[in-house]
């Protein structure tokens, strides 16, 4: 049995309502480092709070996403209300519907966050140089083979 399948050349596509008409691209940040916010990715409420702000090569306003209530995923290259991507952008609306709860959530995970990132740089120790250069010696005799 063979199937045949024919193109229609002149098939038209259905008339899609723009999602996103009326919306303009940011340049400003409306939010600061460390804001609790909530997002949508691909269509489900996710809560975080912003890591990274900075811009792109464009201009326009970008974000850096951890998330909380999917631990250990961040979000790179996030837009205020994106009009190209309407399954995925940082909602204003939805930032400022955040319940107690889930601030809270927030800023006990930004408490860890911090905590861990947080590197304590080395205090600055005097070296004896005489000592420094007789460790030095002793080492580069040990590898000639100079240690008898």
């Amino acid at each position: 049995m063979v199937v045949s399948l024919e193109l229609k050349s002149n098939m038209e596509l259905p008339n899609v309502r723009n999602v996103n008409k009326g919306k303009k691209r940011l340049k400003k940040h409306r939010f600061n480092k460390n804001d609790a916010i909530a997002f949508k990715w691909y269509g489900e409420r996710e809560i975080g709070f912003v890591y990274e702000c900075y811009h792109s090569k464009d201009g326009w306003a970008l974000y850096k996403v951890k998330s909380v209530s999917k631990p250990g995923c961040i979000y790179p290259d996030m837009e205020l209300d994106d009009p190209d991507d309407p399954y995925c952008y940082i909602s204003s609306i939805l930032s400022n519907s955040l319940t107690d709860g889930e601030r809270e959530l927030i800023k006990k995970r930004l408490k860890r966050d911090i905590k861990i990132n947080v590197i304590e740089t080395p205090k600055e120790t005097k070296v004896d140089k005489v000592k420094l250069k007789k460790a030095i010696q002793k080492q580069k005799d040990f590898i000639n083979g100079n240690f008898w």
